[in-house]
Parts: C-alpha cells; structure tokens; sequence
C-alpha cells in the first residue's frame, strides 16, 4: 500500500493566520482580535511575534511588535 501524503506551501499571511487562529483557541476568546510578525532569518533565528485579544480591543493593532521583540523572552508552549 502506497503511503498517503499532502504536501503544504504556505506564504507568509498563511502561516501568520494560521497560527493567529491557533493563539485564539488556546486563549479562548468569544471573539479574536490578532496582530502578528515574522522577524530574523529562516533557520537562523527566524521567530513570530504576535498578540492575540478580545476582538472589541481595538488598542491591539496600535501594538509594536517589533518593540515587543525587544521586551519579552520566548514563551511558546511547543
């Protein structure tokens, strides 16, 4: 039997929805409001910056996430 595949390409917006979306679920948040950046070089030190809130929080997109870079430390689950 011949294995099963799908293969992926995914363009930036892509992958940035995606993994908003993901942030939403694990938030759970009736409604999303989601701001998101790639930033650095891939397999270099290649890393998404993002914010997930409540969809009525329109301050979310006034946030700086290339500042925020700069503040945090990694804090992904995986």
């Amino acid at each position: 039997m011949k294995n099963k595949r799908k293969y992926f390409k995914y363009n930036e917006e892509d992958i940035l929805e995606i993994l908003s979306e993901y942030f939403y679920t694990d938030c759970n948040f009736e409604t999303i409001g989601s701001k998101a950046i790639l930033l650095g070089e891939p397999g270099k030190d290649l890393r998404l910056i993002g914010v997930v809130g409540d969809g009525e929080d329109e301050e979310l997109y006034e946030t700086n996430l290339e500042e925020l870079d700069g503040k945090i430390d990694f804090n992904g689950s995986h």
